[in-house]
């Protein structure tokens, strides 16, 4: 994820200079927290929490500004709010995240995949110009 951060870092900037920072130091703080949540379970509500930040955060860039295309940013901002909401109701039931954890990291994973297609798309078009 850090390569993709650093890319995307570098477009935010040309577009808006505190979200470029908000959406990097957040980014950074999923993966960190997230390799926490990997050795110690009780950290993955807390894992969810930072990454639907970090979704909000540059999804609102996105669909405000176009840098990346509006319907991944579209996406990305709903998968901040289903994420905000399991936060919400599993946080305080102190719910065994075991079975939700794997679910979680696929959907990350098939975002992944998709950041990974409108970069390689906006490539294109950047060379094409």
């Amino acid at each position: 994820m850090l390569p993709a951060m650093a890319s995307l870092h570098v477009r935010h900037l040309g577009v808006r200079e505190s979200g470029a920072m908000l959406g990097t130091i957040s980014g950074t703080a999923v993966v960190v927290v997230g390799i926490s949540a990997s050795a110690a379970p009780e950290l993955a509500v807390a894992a969810l929490f930072v990454r639907a930040i970090w979704w909000w955060v540059i999804g609102k860039m996105w669909w405000e500004t176009g840098v990346m295309p509006r319907w991944l940013g579209a996406v990305t901002l709903g998968l901040a709010v289903g994420e905000f909401a399991l936060v919400l109701a599993l946080g305080p039931i102190g719910a065994d995240m075991a079975v939700a954890w794997l679910p979680l990291r696929v959907l990350l994973g098939m975002w992944l995949l998709a950041l990974s297609y409108a970069l390689w798309r906006s490539r294109e078009t950047l060379t094409a110009e």
